[in-house]
């Protein structure tokens, strides 16, 4: 009989922390996963550390609203999270587009803010969000430019660039506390 584990990640299913967590999945077929989606970062987080032996899946370009990192989860988290497998899988294309409304509003999630900023300038209003879906849907509201996943798009949008990314994703065990 298979191991059971839990893996908790970003959700939605349109996430492609999702979609990385069904490619590990598939590589470690020995064990039986129960993914948990959470709305943020913050939550996966929250949620792994209180479940000792649970699973976190987190991409190293991760960037909390607060300027937070990967690597400073990775040092922070050092005596707490034990680093069990590294894998690679790209993102699904990223993509900045823009609409018809002149906000000046560019709804992104922290991770690509540079890239925005190297397409933008700062002569714009950068609103960050917990995901890039979370973006895409503040974008629809009232935004002028998004970066996002291009599986986010409806299919009238005007697709500024597009960009094809690499990604290095971690996964953690958590730890009982010392």
């Amino acid at each position: 009989m298979k191991n059971s584990r839990m893996l908790h990640t970003l959700g939605p299913a349109t996430t492609d922390c999702y979609r990385a967590a069904l490619v590990y999945e598939k590589q470690r077929s020995d064990v039986t996963w129960q993914l948990q989606l959470h709305s943020k970062f913050a939550v996966v987080l929250q949620a792994a550390n209180q479940r000792p032996g649970d699973y976190l899946l987190l991409p190293t370009a991760l960037k909390l609203p607060d300027g937070t990192s990967w690597g400073d989860l990775h040092y922070r988290y050092l005596n707490r999270w034990r680093l069990v497998d590294v894998f690679t899988y790209p993102l699904d294309p990223l993509v900045l587009v823009q609409s018809s409304q002149q906000t000046n509003i560019v709804d992104l999630h922290p991770a690509t803010l540079e890239l925005a900023r190297e397409q933008l300038g700062d002569e714009v209003q950068f609103r960050l969000a917990s995901s890039k879906w979370a973006a895409y849907q503040a974008y629809r509201r009232d935004g002028e430019y998004c970066i996002t996943n291009q599986a986010n798009l409806l299919e009238h949008e005007q697709i500024v660039k597009r960009w094809n990314v690499d990604m290095v994703w971690t996964v953690y065990q958590v730890q009982e506390e010392n």
